[in-house]
């Protein structure tokens, strides 16, 4: 936040009016709700100062926010504010389960329509029970984003039940797991893990190393397990010998913002958003509509779009990741022409 809105905060927040009565608790659940954000791990950080932090905190509980305040707020930039909160979805979950319910997960789908999908652990009482809150509870929130392009679907999340190994099944399973591991150590083969699953009678190997040593010593692992298992009378068993590499890809510039990008444009219908997509190299931010070429309006439309994304592009915490590198911006119409001139 820039010191023009810093300090604007400051001198707005002795002029929000709250019952004296409200105060005390306002201010608890806004502390709450922070100390609840350090706790959420992976989640975008929260930019703003502990003024402000306890400034939209109270704004929640009070409808007495001065012309000022409001001016105040409006000159976030759109994309801007998106950057520096919690993503649609991960505020949804945040909420409902901060009022107790039994959530198993949100999600959002862009085809072949637009729709937050709740998903909700329980009886089927309980579903019943709460469905339609909980379905209210979202559009609330997203009313209050001013997020107009979803439809939301509560649904109940169906139990599995993970089969359990009997003990002959499991007694099979530690002395195959066992001795492959001990005799694929003497013959000082690399490998991360061997896993037996007796219902499928299947031995996994996973081998840790290149891909030139894994084609060398794949036939050689897979024939060293099925002796092993033959030692053991367990004759009927497939050996699967893999190479499943993880590899950390540290997050590049597009990808680290793109995601504000996406959530503001294709949460609101005014702006006919179907997909948000940027290459790398050269950075191009690439945003894909509903509207025709042809439209009238489409030219409007994709400067508009165009112009969002620059000021959300300059403001401070974006311009620090993206440093001096330069990109384009193309907004494409239904029939994949240009509309930003």
């Amino acid at each position: 936040m820039n010191d023009y809105l810093s300090n604007n905060v400051k001198k707005e927040v002795d002029k929000i009016k709250i019952p004296e009565d409200k105060l005390d608790q306002a201010i608890e659940n806004a502390i709450k709700r922070g100390k609840k954000k350090q706790r959420s791990l992976g989640k975008k950080v929260i930019y703003f100062s502990s003024a402000a932090v306890l400034l939209f905190g109270l704004l929640i509980g009070s409808a007495f926010v001065s012309p000022a305040m409001a001016k105040v707020i409006s000159n976030i930039p759109y994309l801007g504010s998106i950057f520096q909160s919690e993503p649609i979805g991960s505020l949804i979950f945040d909420e409902l389960e901060e009022q107790g319910y039994k959530i198993s997960g949100t999600g959002i789908d862009y085809k072949p329509k637009k729709e937050i999908e709740v998903r909700i652990e329980g009886s089927d009482d309980y579903f019943n029970e709460v469905k339609d809150d909980i379905e209210k509870t979202v559009k609330g929130i997203l009313k209050s984003k001013g997020y107009n392009a979803y439809s939301v679907k509560v649904s109940k999340e169906n139990a599995q039940n993970d089969y359990v190994l009997n003990e002959e099944e499991m007694k099979e399973k530690t002395i195959l797991e066992n001795e492959v591991t001990k005799k694929l150590n003497q013959l000082e083969y690399k490998f991360d893990f061997v896993q037996t699953d007796p219902t499928e009678k299947t031995i996994f190997i996973n081998i840790d190393g290149s891909r030139k040593y894994y084609n060398t010593i794949q036939k050689d692992v897979e024939k060293t397990a099925s002796d092993v298992a033959i030692l053991n009378n367990y004759k009927d068993y497939k050996i699967n010998v893999t190479r499943t590499a993880i590899r950390i890809v540290k997050a590049d510039k597009g990808s680290q913002i793109t995601s504000a990008i996406n959530e503001g444009l294709m949460s609101k219908k005014e702006f006919k958003v179907t997909g948000v997509g940027y290459k790398e190299k050269p950075l191009s931010f690439i945003i894909s509509t509903s509207i025709l070429s042809s439209d009238p309006e489409a030219q409007a439309l994709g400067t508009e779009i165009e112009s969002m994304i620059v000021e959300f592009l300059k403001t401070e915490e974006v311009s620090t990741i993206l440093g001096k590198e330069p990109y384009e911006i193309i907004v494409k119409s239904k029939d994949k022409k240009k509309i930003n001139q």
